[in-house]
């Protein structure tokens, strides 16, 4: 036999709460897109043969890496929000 109840009702609330999150998220997607396309400017800019500048390519490069990373995890997260609701 068919339950005709659904199994979870979400208050208006929780709604309004998950379209927030999910506008946040979304920002923060953009945000970070915008300071990795930069960061790939800088990279391929700094990269000059002194050690000053190695040291700051270097940190570049690695700040580009942990953007991408931290873009990776909130994309993960927009998913799963829009998978839920």
């Amino acid at each position: 036999m068919y339950s005709l109840s659904p199994g979870r009702v979400f208050t208006s609330a929780e709604v309004w709460a998950r379209l927030v999150a999910h506008r946040e998220i979304g920002a923060a997607v953009s945000m970070l897109e915008d300071a990795g396309a930069a960061l790939v400017g800088l990279v391929d800019d700094a990269g000059w043969q002194s050690e000053g500048f190695r040291a700051l390519h270097d940190l570049l490069g690695r700040l580009r890496e942990e953007t991408g990373v931290e873009l990776g995890h909130l994309t993960v997260r927009e998913w799963e929000l829009g998978a839920q609701g």
